[in-house]
């Protein structure tokens, strides 16, 4: 008997230990899954963000479209851009979750740069915050994307070097168009047609193109 009860002393601490220790895993194994659907919920992401500026020739007119974009595996694009509806209308901020790509008219991507996926939510709230001033004839696209990235490096996503570099990629294609004699003799010609605030009525031009820019064609 005596060595009958030592036998199952050792069994019974045994189980008693199995259970505990399945229970404390089930715990850790639950609280981690708890850990990922907060990840989920707050929108955390892993890696880097990229960061680019599209270009589109211009159905009409002597300027390029820009719009600014994000770009990560999980979120897919996101599209930041101000449209007008009609010639020298009020601008519009217009968030577009499409590849810039699918346009026949982006030229190819400018890549500006990347930011950690921690500001994934820091961004878009700093674009929100930048004000649209509506009918503007010395405000376009362009300088719309020029403030968003300004913004970039506001939040500190980015530093100076990056900001800098960026910027100077986007510059050439900043303004009338110049590759030829020919869209210069087309700027004067609609600077003529339009009113007398010159380079202003050229970057309302520019701004007539904006909505259906992004999307495919």
């Amino acid at each position: 008997m005596p060595k009958s009860k030592t036998d199952n002393t050792p069994k019974e601490e045994k189980t008693r230990k199995d259970k505990s220790g399945h229970k404390r895993k089930s715990t850790r194994s639950h609280k981690k899954h708890g850990s990922s659907s907060r990840k989920s919920r707050q929108g955390e992401l892993d890696g880097a963000i990229e960061l680019y500026c599209a270009v589109y020739t211009p159905r009409s007119g002597n300027h390029y479209h820009w719009a600014f974009v994000m770009y990560h595996s999980e979120l897919g694009w996101c599209l930041y851009e101000v449209v007008q509806q009609v010639d020298d209308g009020p601008f519009t901020a217009v968030f577009r979750q499409t590849d810039p790509r699918s346009s026949s008219r982006c030229l190819p991507l400018i890549h500006l740069g990347s930011m950690h996926a921690d500001y994934a939510r820091q961004l878009p709230a700093a674009i929100n915050g930048i004000t649209v001033p509506g009918e503007a004839a010395m405000w376009n696209c362009q300088d719309y994307v020029l403030e968003i990235w300004d913004a970039v490096l506001g939040i500190g996503a980015i530093d100076e070097v990056i900001w800098g570099a960026g910027r100077d990629n986007m510059i050439p294609y900043y303004g009338p168009i110049q590759d030829n004699d020919n869209n210069e003799d087309e700027g004067e010609d609609e600077d003529e047609e339009g009113s007398d605030d010159g380079e202003g009525q050229t970057r309302q031009y520019q701004s007539a193109e904006f909505v259906y820019d992004s999307d495919s064609d």
